[in-house]
């Protein structure tokens, strides 16, 4: 069976597949010729991140897909429901990239809140000349610990933020409309834990009483979930 990778695969997911007899192709076609190399190759597994579409055209255009993998759990860019009408099996990763998507969480925060981003980029241009006012600007940093983080959604990448935060001291709230309760299980490196459960209350009660907001949900079909009238909460 040839398997298209069209968003790239790791060595060791191509290892596991040629050991079972697959033929692993990791070439990047551009979805302009998808449909066409599909075909020419008889492809019958695509491997697609977010970047490559998996819609209704390719689906009917290319008879040859048996399985549509999604290496992560979204799959906004795929037309689901209509390719398992077509018999096509759809899978997803769903717990494979929920710890590193956390922690990416917690770059942005630490980069946000301690002006990393900025002080980076200034310092080696103008921290000779500018350095004191440079250094005042970024005192105004600010520490996580003791802050109220509010995740909007607490599937499995929300839980995964929920245990980095309460680690770090931080008070967590939640608002999540299928999940009332979560309950959190925070394991140390000597195999001590502590539980927590957190209940989830509405988006309007987060927004009012969260330091820093952190959206894990799908893709909405507004195309926002905060909007004006919630920036004023």
């Amino acid at each position: 069976m040839k398997v298209l990778a069209n968003d790239g695969l790791d060595q060791s997911g191509i290892d596991a597949l040629t050991l079972q007899g697959f033929e692993v192709i990791t070439k990047k076609v551009p979805q302009e010729f998808l449909i066409e190399y599909i075909n020419e190759h008889k492809i019958r597994t695509i491997l697609v991140r977010s970047a490559t579409q998996v819609r209704k055209e390719l689906i009917d255009s290319c008879p040859s897909i048996e399985i549509i993998g999604r290496g992560g759990v979204g799959m906004d860019n795929i037309d689901v429901d209509y390719a398992r009408e077509k018999g096509i099996h759809v899978i997803n990763t769903p717990s494979a990239s929920s710890e590193s998507v956390a922690e990416l969480v917690f770059a942005h925060l630490f980069s946000g809140a301690r002006f990393l981003q900025d002080s980076n980029r200034k310092m080696p241009l103008v921290g000779d000349t500018e350095f004191a006012s440079l250094k005042k600007a970024y005192a105004a940093g600010i520490e996580l610990k003791g802050k109220t983080i509010g995740i909007v959604g607490m599937g499995r990448i929300g839980q995964e933020v929920a245990k980095i935060a309460l680690g770090l001291g931080m008070r967590v709230i939640a608002a999540d409309n299928m999940i009332g309760k979560a309950s959190i299980k925070v394991t140390f490196y000597n195999k001590q834990f502590i539980n927590v459960d957190i209940e989830t209350e509405p988006l309007q009660e987060v927004l009012k009483h969260s330091d820093f907001i952190t959206l894990h949900v799908p893709a909405q079909k507004e195309g926002f979930m905060i909007g004006k009238k919630n920036l004023k909460l």
